[in-house]
């Protein structure tokens, strides 16, 4: 299986994976082992779809290593979300479905856990016709997944529990799927208005948290409305919404460090991950190795730091089945990835720098971590340099660490 972005899809490429229809996840737009025809790909673009899975006969183990399962439980997910959410959209007297939800993120926690795709990212829901819902669904599974790798840290983080309780991820799931629900109080205009928001509109837009947990508030456990009311407060005590006290209506000091909830610290980079990485009515989707870049970046103090490693370690900068161009001039495919070293995983080298396609590319496979001299330079036409060098010193930091 190869992915291959939207926009390079070419004639007579057989899809590996079907394509789902948006509002529903027992139907697909076109099946596996189908030919994609050309005047879907223009369908494709407009519903948001990023990347396909196509057939490629030396790379059909990845079908193994992506289990198709997982698929199947994102968009269960996300259905469940569409549902309750558009028919309270409707009427706004309806209440939350929350038996529903529960039931949907345990199925896909009980699934991560006893697999092997509970250890690392290896596909989001492309954000189809809608971003509020399939970001709410993607945001789940990155915590899920988040909450999988830090256990240890959980039982520490939350003593009060007993260590089985303590690590258990539903809350967390749920507290992640209904994090944004206070945006459907938003109006359309602000919410997906293409430019840049006024000041006015950008504090109606930090009233989502509030509105969300007032909307939740009864109804879920108080861990779970945690999440949804402090997904926005950040590790350094930037983030809202401000804390009041309720019988003197002073401004209290604001959420920081430890004091804020470790489901909150966790959903907090899963949010602003899936955000920037998913096609907006205002920005692209930007590529994850771009967006790993600018959180080291332009994100320092916002982040619980032994969250964020652990992040950075379930990850990939690329991802498996994605053609990247490395800089001996070569075409590869990556086909594994190394936590330890995430901007070089493993490669299988598909075309030669002069453009001659390689024959037998299990034969040409590379562990990116064993040749310092060569890089992955371009994705999709896009010069990734730029964003590898913070990204190679936070890996001997984490290297050190490790020791």
């Amino acid at each position: 299986m190869l992915r291959v972005p939207v926009h390079k899809i070419q004639p007579g490429m057989v899809l590996a994976r079907p394509i789902p229809v948006p509002n529903t996840p027992y139907r697909f737009l076109l099946q596996r082992d189908r030919e994609i025809p050309m005047d879907l790909v223009p369908r494709l673009k407009q519903l948001g779809v990023l990347e396909v899975w196509v057939r490629e006969r030396h790379l059909e183990f990845l079908e193994e290593l992506i289990d198709e399962e997982l698929g199947d439980h994102q968009r269960e997910v996300y259905w469940n979300v569409r549902k309750n959410f558009e028919a309270i959209g409707h009427n706004p007297a309806m209440q939350l479905d929350v038996e529903r939800f529960q039931k949907s993120v345990g199925d896909l926690f009980v699934f991560l856990k006893e697999s092997s795709c509970g250890s690392v990212l290896l596909q989001k829901l492309d954000a189809f016709d809608n971003y509020l819902l399939s970001h709410s669904a993607n945001v789940c599974y990155l915590s899920l997944l988040l909450g999988l790798k830090l256990e240890r840290y959980l039982i520490g983080e939350r003593s009060a529990k007993q260590p089985r309780e303590a690590k258990d991820l539903r809350e967390l799931g749920l507290g992640c799927l209904l994090h944004d629900v206070g945006k459907m109080r938003i109006a359309p205009a602000i919410l997906n208005k293409p430019g840049k928001l006024t000041p006015e509109e950008i504090e109606v837009m930090r009233m989502h948290p509030v509105f969300g947990y007032e909307q939740v508030k009864g109804r879920v456990s108080a861990t779970v409305g945690q999440v949804v009311l402090n997904h926005h407060q950040r590790y350094d005590g930037r983030g809202y919404p401000a804390r009041i006290d309720q019988a003197t209506g002073e401004r209290l000091a604001p959420l920081a460090g430890r004091r804020i909830p470790i489901f909150c610290r966790i959903a907090t980079v899963c949010d602003v991950y899936d955000a920037a990485t998913t096609k907006r009515c205002y920005h692209g989707a930007k590529l994850p190795v771009q967006v790993l870049f600018e959180m080291r970046e332009f994100c320092s103090g916002m982040f619980d730091p032994v969250v964020e490693r652990a992040f950075y370690e379930i990850i990939p900068p690329f991802p498996l089945g994605q053609t990247v161009k490395l800089s001996t001039g070569a075409e590869a495919v990556v086909t594994d990835f190394n936590p330890r070293r995430p901007v070089s995983p493993k490669v299988q080298c598909t075309r030669q720098a002069n453009g001659e396609t390689v024959a037998d590319p299990s034969l040409e496979e590379m562990d990116l971590a064993l040749y310092p001299d060569v890089d992955i330079v371009e994705v999709d036409g896009v010069d990734v340099r730029p964003f590898l060098a913070c990204q190679r010193v936070n890996e001997e930091l984490s290297e050190a660490l490790a020791l």
